[in-house]
């Protein structure tokens, strides 16, 4: 078991040089409607406890102004995503890239999409 919030300080800490707009732990409410994008939420999805380790399930949202066309609203997310799993690996965790959604609708106001990562064995050393 592991106190997993400093290792979600540690995934913002390695994407803030990714200069997203507003880079946060978590989803506020009406996230959407005042933020500037691009935008990057770090949400928990799920934490499995296995005894003396963990693992951890987490969703990086990116979210897009809808001002810009579908193409190019897809071409900036996935450079964005790309940048991100390359960030990711820095982290001194075995880590295991889930999936991409690309079409999350979440927030209303705002294009989104979600990498799911899996941090896997995480324990208190």
């Amino acid at each position: 078991m592991i106190n997993i919030y400093p290792v979600l300080q540690q995934i913002k800490e390695i994407l803030e040089p990714l200069n997203f707009k507003s880079l946060k732990i978590g989803l506020e409410k009406g996230a959407d409607k005042a933020i500037n994008c691009p935008l990057c939420r770090i949400i928990v999805e799920e934490e499995i406890d296995k005894g003396v380790l963990s693992d951890l399930i987490v969703q990086i949202v990116i979210g897009l102004d809808v001002k810009n066309d579908y193409e190019a609203l897809y071409n900036e997310f996935f450079e964005l995503n790309y940048k991100v799993k390359l960030a990711l690996f820095k982290l001194p965790y075995k880590i295991e890239l889930l999936n991409t959604i690309t079409d999350e609708d979440r927030l209303n106001s705002i294009k989104a999409g979600i990498i799911r990562v899996k941090i896997k064995d995480l324990n208190e050393d």
